[in-house]
């Protein structure tokens, strides 16, 4: 909790907002205005975490005998940590949707696919409470379309989490920044800066737009770990937006590496790295 390592806890808060300026993201996801963000391990804790926020919402009122009914949405290009993510929190393995893709699409999952499921999983009694969209997938690079994503997601109240673990690094380049359009209308967004902004595992940094929704599915508060400060809500306890208890100072690498390079400097990294993969393509191509 906060009381444990003040200086951790408040550095961590700085630097998260500090990347989401970078990302141009919306005031709802920074501890600046009404969300706030905090550094995970991977995009798998980061998954785990926003998918029990997601299911913990639903279940509120729908009452927990419903949790054998819910059904979780990915495509058949997301991370398989969505699968095992949703295997944790309790989801039916048969009810976790992986939906085609193609290469008319640039294997990025369609919203008329995403509309068509939902829909017919609601018609048969199934109760969704979250969907995976990423930016950047490990296979293809795919990147899913967020603003129409979110048209199919918000219309039916579910939680949209965008994982950017490694297309997102590039959004700090404004030619890039289109990637997240429509990312005020997500739930949460994740970024591994361990994968494109020199930093080393672990290191993902996750934004929620409803920070209470994930405090409230993580919460715990045992007698060993009440202080005046966590009972008074004036500060942040981050042991409250993860898996674990403990925590390592990590937002210190990435205070170093944004006080060491500078935005435009790793703006020039990412183009940089740009650059030779269109080098690279070239070669192929001839």
């Amino acid at each position: 909790n906060w009381l444990a390592s003040p200086a951790s806890t408040e550095l961590e808060m700085v630097v998260i907002d500090w990347l989401a300026n970078m990302l141009k993201l919306p005031k709802t996801f920074m501890f600046s205005g009404s969300g706030g963000g905090v550094i995970q391990n991977t995009s798998s804790e980061a998954i785990l975490v926003t998918l029990v926020a997601g299911r913990d919402q639903v279940l509120a009122k729908t009452g927990y005998r419903n949790l054998g009914n819910l059904v979780v949405y990915g495509s058949d290009q997301t991370h398989s940590t969505f699968t095992k993510g949703s295997k944790l929190a309790g989801i039916n393995p048969s009810n976790i949707r992986l939906l085609p893709t193609s290469l008319d699409t640039g294997f990025a999952l369609s919203p008329v696919t995403l509309r068509t499921a939902l829909a017919a999983d609601v018609a048969s009694g199934l109760v969704p409470p979250y969907l995976c969209a990423t930016v950047g997938t490990t296979s293809t690079t795919a990147i899913d379309s967020i603003e129409t994503l979110a048209d199919v997601a918000n219309n039916y109240g579910i939680w949209m989490h965008v994982d950017a673990a490694y297309g997102g690094s590039a959004c700090i380049c404004p030619e890039f920044r289109d990637y997240l359009n429509g990312i005020e209308r997500a739930d949460s967004l994740s970024l591994s800066p361990h994968k494109w902004l020199l930093s080393y595992l672990d290191c993902c940094c996750l934004w929620v737009r409803k920070p209470s929704l994930l405090v409230n599915a993580l919460s715990t508060n045992p007698e060993y770990l009440s202080n005046k400060q966590s009972e008074s809500s004036s500060v942040v306890d981050f042991k409250d937006w993860q898996v674990g208890t403990g925590r390592r100072f990590k937002s210190l690498r990435l205070w170093m590496i944004m006080r060491s390079y500078g935005v435009a400097n790793l703006q020039s990294h990412i183009r940089r790295h740009v650059h030779m993969a269109k080098m690279f393509e070239g070669f192929v191509k001839s």
